[in-house]
């Protein structure tokens, strides 16, 4: 955009002015570039770098010291709440490997753009050594005095083919949670009906619309595993997601789809006869029960990320498909 000059009133006598004031040109017009019609990245590569860097100086430091306050002013939203439990819980159990691994190299950058604020882009890792899973990334920044900040991030499926998005020069803009016009649904209906298929399976009204995915399917073997595990002591084992508050982020891909990025909270109920005693499973479950004595009762509460691929309305394949989850657990009672 052209910079718009500035004209100032030269001092002269009242006779000089008389004087001039018959030749004198006319004071010119400012005459400003037109504002461009859309929003422009908002980031250069190197600033989205810089971003990069800093996200992941904060996550070092926080594991190193087993700090989440080293975090402060780089990671937040569920990204937060998931780290400072897996901080706590591997601390707890003495293993490093309860904090998931995020590569601080990336593959792909998708850079927002977005005139106003908040402002969300993405980022692809390479492939992380502990899982050789990708981790797609959600960065935003709130407003114009913060910080871009880590909001949340999954670990993508194996064999996850992302859609496209616009070349960073360009930027991606975001997409509004009730956009329900240019998308099959819209990104609220979106994770919430995911949540009801989550939660009763085929049996949802929901279930048609979304694809097939890797963590249904563990979830649901999960659940026939421990029910047959709870079946001589007539227990019973349910999962139940919720959505949280704030809960996602979504931004516009080429084929005018959308990446929604969202959290839910799950609690885990174990029931047993009377004189039952069940035990935690998990290595994070065993150190946050601690020495608390086993019960015919137990719950475990976990907090989950998940990405959904939400076709345009006039895509020819209208299932919602699931990109990839982060889950971890978060708080173990009886």
């Amino acid at each position: 955009m052209s910079a718009t000059k500035l004209w100032r009133p030269v001092a002269a006598s009242a006779v000089g002015l008389t004087v001039l004031a018959g030749c004198a040109s006319p004071v010119p017009e400012p005459d400003p570039a037109d504002p461009p019609a859309e929003a422009q990245a908002a980031l250069t590569q190197s600033q989205e770098e810089d971003v990069r860097d800093a996200i992941a100086a904060a996550l070092k430091a926080a594991d190193e010291a087993e700090d989440a306050e080293e975090l402060k002013g780089r990671v937040d939203g569920p990204a937060l709440a998931t780290r400072k439990a897996q901080i706590s819980v591997a601390a707890k159990a003495d293993k490093e490997s309860l904090v998931t691994d995020i590569p601080a190299d990336v593959q792909q950058s998708v850079v927002p753009a977005f005139d106003g604020w908040p402002r969300t882009g993405l980022a692809v890792s390479v492939e992380a050594e502990d899982s050789q899973s990708p981790r797609l990334m959600v960065v935003e920044q709130p407003d114009a005095r913060a910080d871009y900040e880590l909001w949340a991030w999954v670990k993508l499926f194996p064999d996850t083919t992302l859609p496209t998005f616009a070349e960073s020069s360009v930027g991606s803009p975001p997409v509004a949670a009730d956009d329900g016009d240019t998308l099959v649904m819209s990104p609220d209906d979106a994770l919430a009906q995911y949540i009801d298929v989550l939660n009763v399976g085929e049996d949802s009204s929901y279930a048609d619309s979304f694809d097939d995915d890797l963590f249904r399917s563990l979830l649901e073997e999960q659940d026939k595993v421990l029910d047959e595990a709870l079946e001589p002591a007539d227990g019973k084992h349910t999962t139940t997601f919720k959505k949280t508050d704030d809960a996602l982020r979504s931004v516009r891909t080429v084929d005018g789809g959308a990446v929604v990025t969202g959290a839910m909270t799950a609690r885990e109920k174990y029931t047993a006869e009377e004189g039952a005693k069940i035990q935690p499973q998990t290595d994070a479950e065993k150190a946050l029960f601690g020495d608390e004595d086993a019960s015919e009762k137990l719950n475990v509460d976990s907090i989950a990320m998940v990405s959904l691929f939400v076709p345009a309305a006039d895509a020819e394949d209208q299932q919602v498909s699931v990109l990839g989850v982060e889950r971890t657990t978060t708080k173990v009672s009886n």
